[in-house]
């Protein structure tokens, strides 16, 4: 399996990607969000509230980090564990049509997304653009990274 069909398996068996953004102090500020899988294999997309610490972070740098992975309980378990971690961008969408189908993606992916309290004005949807990819895949030896670039 090639790192970018890692990468694929990683961004659509998972749910919670984890988020760094820098804050007014310069320091990391870390956070999970559910996404959905962008059109392209390196764009992913979540929602949030407009007046969020997200949005305030990515107005003055739409520099991110961020990685996905989850927990292994036993050795086995991490034996077998394939995660992605690098940086890009997060920027907020002002296209009407790919607002419509971020929405369309994360309501089909997270249904229950329709029932966020407050009016749907008060959320805006963040496009994430991977460009550096690390792709670590225990299955071919412990700790095998492999880089993709966008």
């Amino acid at each position: 399996m090639s790192a970018k069909e890692t990468m694929a398996e990683v961004i659509g068996s998972h749910r919670l990607v984890h988020i760094a953004t820098i804050d007014s102090g310069g320091m990391p500020c870390v956070r999970g969000v559910d996404y959905a899988a962008g059109g392209k294999e390196n764009i992913l997309y979540f929602v949030t509230r407009k007046d969020s610490r997200k949005v305030a972070q990515l107005s003055v740098s739409s520099n991110i980090a961020f990685a996905i992975d989850h927990d292994c309980i036993e050795w086995k378990d991490l034996a077998k564990l394939k995660y992605i971690k690098g940086t890009g961008t997060a920027t907020m969408i002002k296209d009407p049509v790919e607002i419509q189908t971020a929405f369309g993606l994360l309501m089909k992916k997270f249904p229950f997304l329709s029932d966020l309290p407050g009016d749907p004005s008060d959320f805006v949807v963040i496009k994430v653009e991977l460009q550096k990819v690390l792709v670590s895949d225990n299955t071919i030896s412990f700790g095998h990274t492999e880089e993709v670039n966008y």
